[in-house]
């Protein structure tokens, strides 16, 4: 995983301020130790957060870790093809 421990907090303490109960997975090439560069990937996975808090979260986050791109997909469905993709090779964080 290529997050530092700062970045993982915040990301943490951001989506756990709306929902403290959401799962959060780092996927893509941040969660490959050997891969190079890349955004922030991130599935939440949220029974009270919608594809619509994303640009909040983004935001939140750019305040305490500074601007980079960050690609969230937030829904509540493990078997929506894409969060299925994520989860294959996600780290929960």
């Amino acid at each position: 995983m290529r997050l530092s421990d700062r970045e993982v907090k915040a990301i943490k303490k951001v989506v756990g301020d709306i929902d403290k109960d959401a799962h959060i997975y780092l996927f893509g090439s941040r969660a490959n130790s050997d891969a190079k560069g890349g955004d922030i990937d991130l599935l939440i996975l949220s029974q009270k957060l919608t594809q619509g808090d994303s640009g909040k979260i983004r935001y939140r986050l750019w305040d305490i870790i500074g601007e980079q791109r960050i690609d969230i997909f937030i829904t509540e469905d493990t078997t929506h093809p894409f969060a299925r993709i994520a989860l294959k090779g996600g780290i929960l964080l």
